[in-house]
């Protein structure tokens, strides 16, 4: 900077500073960015307390293509059903039930499945919570 910012108090006390628009969008930009490193550090210090996180990707296909989260993980493993089958020792024929929506059956089918995609448990609940 090489001119001397120019300061006054408003009406009701507070003290304001006048400076370049340049200087001000410079100023800005690096508030956001704190703002993004502060909620960066936040969403890190929580997924080291143990909360989950999964690949945008995943969440995309849930969302988006209204997947089921064991479709979406499927996909993103690059698995069809038949080589999830394979990998979980459940059939291709339950497989595709369950990604239409036909719950799990038991709490052990969704930990293979979890294993076979690599996916925590918690991600493969779909909105029911099954």
């Amino acid at each position: 900077m090489n001119y001397e910012p120019q300061t006054f108090s408003a009406p009701d006390g507070t003290e304001m500073v006048i400076l370049p628009a340049a200087d001000y969008a410079r100023l800005k930009l690096l508030a956001e960015e704190g703002e993004d490193l502060a909620e960066a550090q936040r969403t890190l210090a929580r997924i080291e307390a143990g909360e989950g996180t999964m690949p945008g990707d995943v969440l995309d296909m849930i969302l988006d293509e209204n997947l089921h989260p064991v479709a979406a993980w499927r996909r993103y493993r690059r698995l069809s059903q038949a080589a999830l089958a394979r990998k979980t020792k459940l059939s291709q024929v339950w497989i595709s039930r369950i990604e239409r929506g036909g719950g799990y059956g038991s709490r052990e089918t969704r930990r293979k499945l979890a294993e076979a995609l690599e996916a925590p448990l918690w991600a493969l609940e779909d909105e029911h919570g099954g």
